[in-house]
């Protein structure tokens, strides 16, 4: 009790070094276990998570193969992708994975038809219907997943519902689409009116459509083939694959027949199972000369997953640098306040009173760190449970949503850390006893010198009496 009072007595005569003292040990803690939770974050999301990501496998036309294909010129379509091409694929996938589950989304120009207007917008400029296939764009989806990574960008209803996607029925719905929310209030399209488009190859080929939901969207568009992009996104028409196919725009059989306009910008997407099979897939595939030039390998799936923690990884790029400043920085004024604490010379005083009244060099030593044990442990674990609390929420707002909870691992990292950081700042400060000589005891400022100089004087007086 003795020694405890002391120290608090010691802490209390440098009120503002002990509260700076407080303060940092809080900070850095708060800070490190924030960062660290960041940072340990997305080292996972780019090893464990990724690696349980479900894997997608795409052929498609390089950036350079792109360049070739042009808005208005009907001929580019021989770039495309098309179902006898993808036949080698497929036959490799399956062999290579024993299944063959895939995802389709074809997409053809369109044009209006009677009243039916087209929204302005896009590069087309005044080339005509002959030149482009028209303003319009006509989507067939396969699967609500392909549906979902449409590079036109994700959408969501906002009145009606969503197209009917069962591959699998013996009366499946061949009228039913979806239209963009901007074009329905041009051309004053309700859920359950009927519209007519024409086709991109043949004006006078038409397909009857019903209303069967308005959607809008909710993400920018990632369209690569110029002939889509060149085309406002809101004249956008999406539909089911039977209805695309009952209208005559897929030609499965016959696409070696076809050209121009009639040829869709066909995409199959293959099912790769997790990102391990997709990379052995690939590898199986260039082993047989694939892709063909002018094409590429990508997976929409992981790199969609790649591109959402973007935010998370500059977040963790910004923790690194300031979680290895904050401890570097807050150490070193821990270790200034502290050392600063014990050497001062006042502190000389104290030492050489406690010592010359039977204190031992242990007891002052365990004062010592007392003094650091009382400033920093209970400051380091609120800084602790607070950083474990905050981290969460403060990830989640700074990288767009993305979770960053604290582990219990991290949680044990920094209490042996921690620990281990205070109790070698609590040795230093013991070892000023070290150091300490017994030299000092009449050598300091204070009341030992003023005894001091009071002895000289009278020693002085009398040798002048026993002169005289």
């Amino acid at each position: 009790m003795f020694v405890l009072s002391n120290a608090w007595r010691a802490l209390t005569r440098s009120k503002g070094r002990t509260a700076l003292t407080a303060f940092i040990t809080l900070a850095v803690t708060f800070g490190t276990v924030a960062g660290l939770a960041i940072i340990q974050e997305d080292t996972n999301a780019h090893t464990t998570a990724y690696d349980q990501q479900k894997a997608t496998l795409a052929i498609r036309p390089t950036a350079a193969t792109w360049k070739k294909v042009s808005a208005t010129d009907s001929a580019s379509t021989k770039h495309y992708m098309t179902w006898t091409s993808y036949t080698e694929y497929a036959t490799l996938v399956q062999s290579a994975t024993n299944s063959l589950n895939f995802t389709v989304t074809e997409t053809v120009p369109a044009r209006v038809s009677g009243d039916l207007k087209a929204l302005d917008g896009g590069s087309l400029g005044s080339a005509s219907d002959d030149e482009t296939g028209g303003q319009l764009i006509w989507r067939a989806f396969w699967t609500k997943d392909s549906a979902k990574a449409s590079d036109l960008g994700t959408f969501e209803i906002v009145d009606g519902k969503d197209l009917s996607y069962n591959n699998q029925s013996s009366n499946p719905n061949t009228t039913g689409a979806l239209v963009s929310e901007a074009f329905a209030s041009a051309n004053n399209l309700k859920v359950g009116d009927t519209l007519k488009v024409a086709a991109a190859s043949d004006a006078k080929t038409t397909a009857k459509l019903k209303v069967r939901g308005i959607y809008k969207y909710t993400s920018e568009s990632a369209v690569a083939n110029p002939v889509t992009a060149a085309r406002n996104r809101e004249n956008a028409i999406f539909t089911n694959y039977q209805t695309f196919a009952k209208a005559g725009l897929d030609p499965q059989s016959t696409d070696k027949t076809v050209s121009g306009w009639a040829v869709p910008d066909l995409d199959v997407v293959f099912d790769a199972g997790d990102s391990a099979t997709y990379k052995s897939l690939v590898s199986t595939l260039k082993k047989s000369k694939l892709p063909a030039k002018g094409y590429e390998f990508s997976s929409p799936s992981l790199e969609s997953y790649n591109a959402s923690l973007e935010p998370l990884d500059t977040l963790s790029s910004r923790a690194k640098t300031g979680t290895i400043v904050l401890v570097a920085v807050g150490g070193v004024l821990l270790l200034i306040l502290v050392l600063s604490g014990v050497w001062a010379p006042k502190r000389d005083d104290e030492i050489g009173m406690a010592l010359v009244s039977g204190v031992t060099r242990g007891r002052l030593g365990w004062q010592f760190m007392l003094e650091v044990f009382i400033v920093t442990l209970p400051f380091y674990v609120i800084g602790l449970v607070g950083g474990a609390f905050a981290a969460n929420p403060i990830g989640s707002a700074l990288a767009s949503g993305h979770a960053t909870p604290v582990t219990s691992g991290l949680i044990w990292t920094m209490v042996w850390y921690g620990l281990g950081s205070i109790l070698i700042l609590a040795i230093l400060a013991a070892l000023r006893l070290a150091f300490f000589s017994a030299n000092k005891l009449f050598a300091a400022d204070g009341d030992w010198g003023t005894v001091s100089e009071t002895n000289k004087t009278t020693t002085t007086t009398d040798d002048a009496e026993a002169q005289a």
